[in-house]
């Protein structure tokens, strides 16, 4: 159990950062805003094929940035937070949502020269936390990192001469079907990555054979050369969990409209963009598709990166389809094939180029089908694993929990190999104890501003289109007024899916406990001999609350050999001799002389009125219950 003191160097980090920030904030007015917004570009195609409308610069909403960046740092807090507090899932849900925000931002149009100053040293400290002190995720690298690595690569070449020098293909033992190259700038991106992008590169290979098992047999499957898996190295360094800028997701890297239009399902409960896969076989057809078009793999990967109308474009300014030849395509593509090669000679032969590679262990599970949403904790139970290996065999589960059967059809989960019988054997007995999944779910009011749509709202709350007009009964999805209030029905918690009365393993029966006055949930948990975060988890409440009131009905497990509780109870609230007292608060009372005069502990006269932990906030004319001794 960690104590306060662990505390002391996440807010002394937090005090840094915003000394380091202060000055900007200042200087830009900033004003905390509770709820952020998504801007939306002018004339961007939505994912429903309705069309945002067009906004001039001069129109964007002012204070955007400001919103953004404070969604950002709020986000940021609750992700350290988390992290500080050993909360894995909960410090990786935080941070994916920090990273998504974080290209709300860089997406905005026309950023001064001191807000672009006050985004890029927030990015930096939060990559520097997530690198340098995060304690409860694996010191790999941020969803960002090959994004931030790409501009710094970006910065590296742009001293690059004209002159490619001389370009010899290489003789590779026929290594697939794309044509390997060698020239000045191919070397020069090696030497890249052999000091400024050392480390990076060292974890990609690393992490390479385990997702190239996986990779290969795909694109083998689809008629398309092996060596592709290197693309997906150059888009993710093959991090499941990889953001862009530009909202692209996954070891492919694919955005919303691309990845549906090749069958990539994204929901409330998953995004098959992460999944390694599924990913790989929509990128295998797309890649295909653009080999068909234009009958040239260099072609076809640099329209993978920058998309086919600017490399059509670039075809017809220069009159020719060899890719060394299209000048006017981007820096980034035109470094993009080169990329590719360098990473692919590296791969083929790493300690010449000074690396020792550790190949992370191979990816191997089972599949079993789950007709029930369950949580990653409930699952990791039946599946005797921990949640965190759920996680990486399921990357595409965004609510840390299987989503409910669609059509009739059961969920297929991946879990660790050797573990089905484990999971077969105990699915029955735990999937028939536990309550349903739990969306822990508030209601926020929005306003309509000019320019935004259904998409940019479900955006900016990450909540699904159709919940909201679910919510808000809304038969035109397409159409809404300036100044129309909606209801956003926004999870609650960082983990949203929660899954009730988890038993703790087979062999335990189910008891109620009445919460009687003076009670605290710790002093329940420890008489009944639980933990404090199975009870918390059992009852639906959330990552570190203790709030419990007088006469609720808690959820406990216990071993089904024990006998009657009556002994527990009395242990707990024993309240015969006691009486309840009412006090009316009057002018210059606290809380604390409250408590003193009576008697009593503060904590206690908190939770006997339901106020929260360390809240004084009392007022003249209140009615406050309390608990004496008669007589």
């Amino acid at each position: 159990m960690k104590t306060a003191p662990k505390f002391a160097p996440f807010m002394g980090y937090l005090a840094r950062l915003l000394n380091t920030l202060l000055p900007a904030l200042v200087v830009l007015g900033w004003i905390p805003v509770w709820l952020s917004a998504q801007d939306v570009p002018s004339e961007t195609i939505l994912g429903d094929g309705v069309v945002a409308l067009d906004l001039a610069a001069d129109e964007v909403d002012e204070s955007r940035f400001d919103e953004l960046m404070e969604e950002a740092r709020l986000i940021f807090v609750d992700a350290v937070v988390a992290d500080k507090s050993g909360d894995t899932l909960e410090a990786a849900y935080y941070f994916d949502l920090l990273f998504e925000a974080m290209a709300d931002v860089e997406q905005l149009p026309m950023l001064d020269e001191l807000q672009r100053l006050e985004f890029n040293r927030f990015l930096n400290a939060t990559i520097a936390f997530y690198e340098t002190d995060s304690q409860a995720l694996e010191k790999v690298e941020t969803s960002l990192t090959v994004s931030a690595l790409r501009d710094e690569l970006s910065r590296y070449t742009r001293a690059f001469p004209a002159d490619l020098g001389a370009i010899s293909e290489l003789e590779l033992n026929g290594e697939g079907h794309i044509p390997i190259v060698y020239n000045d700038r191919v070397a020069r991106i090696i030497q890249f990555f052999r000091t400024q992008g050392r480390r990076n590169m060292q974890v990609w290979l690393n992490r390479l054979s385990r997702y190239r098992r996986i990779i290969e047999p795909i694109l083998e499957q689809e008629e398309v050369p092996e060596q592709l898996v290197f693309l997906a190295l150059v888009e993710s360094g093959l991090n499941p969990r990889a953001y862009s800028w530009k909202h692209a997701v996954g070891p492919w890297q694919f955005i919303s409209s691309t990845g549906r239009r090749y069958g990539l399902k994204r929901d409330w409960w998953r995004d098959e963009r992460r999944d390694f896969e599924k990913s790989t076989l929509a990128a295998a057809r797309y890649l295909k598709d653009l080999y068909a078009e234009f009958g040239d793999w260099y072609l076809a990967m640099a329209a993978y990166n920058t998309g086919e109308a600017r490399v059509r474009r670039a075809i017809r300014v220069h009159q020719t389809t060899d890719f060394w030849k299209l000048y006017i395509l981007p820096r980034q593509t035109r470094n993009y094939i080169p990329n590719i090669m360098a990473t692919f000679l590296i791969g083929q032969d790493p300690e010449k180029y000074g690396f020792i590679v550790t190949p992370e262990p191979p990816l191997e599970w089972d599949e079993v089908p789950v007709d029930k949403s369950l949580t990653f904790e409930t699952l990791a139970q039946i599946a005797e694993c921990s949640p965190e290996t759920l996680g990486v065999f399921n990357p595409e589960l965004r609510q840390f929990a299987s989503p409910p059967p669609e059509d009739g059809k059961p969920y297929v989960l991946r879990i660790p190999k050797g573990h089905k019988e484990a999971f077969e054997r105990n699915y029955q007995p735990i999937a028939s104890q536990v309550g349903p999944v739990l969306a822990d779910v508030q209601i926020r009011r929005h306003r309509v501003r000019r320019g935004e749509s259904l998409y940019s709202i479900s955006k900016r709350y990450g909540v699904p289109m159709r919940a909201i007009a679910r919510a808000n009964r809304l038969r035109n999805w397409h159409s809404l007024r300036i100044g129309q209030r909606l209801e956003i029905p926004v999870p609650a918690s960082g983990v949203a899916a929660r899954q009730l009365e988890v038993p703790s393993a087979p062999g335990m029966k189910k008891i109620y406990y009445t919460v009687r006055p003076m009670d605290t949930l710790s002093e329940i948990a420890e008489a009944h001999n639980v933990g404090l975060s199975k009870i918390r988890r059992w009852n639906g409440l959330r990552p570190g609350s203790s709030y419990i009131r007088v006469g609720q009905k808690l959820v406990v497990w216990i071993p089904a050999s024990s006998g009657s509780t009556s002994s527990i109870q009395t242990r707990l609230a024993n309240i015969e001799g006691m009486e309840k007292y009412t006090y009316t608060v009057r002018p210059g009372d606290t809380l604390s002389q409250i408590a003193e005069a009576h008697g009593v502990g503060l904590s206690k006269l908190r939770q006997w009125n339901g106020l929260k932990t360390n809240s004084s906030h009392i007022r003249i004319g209140q009615r406050l219950v309390i608990w004496k001794q008669k007589g």
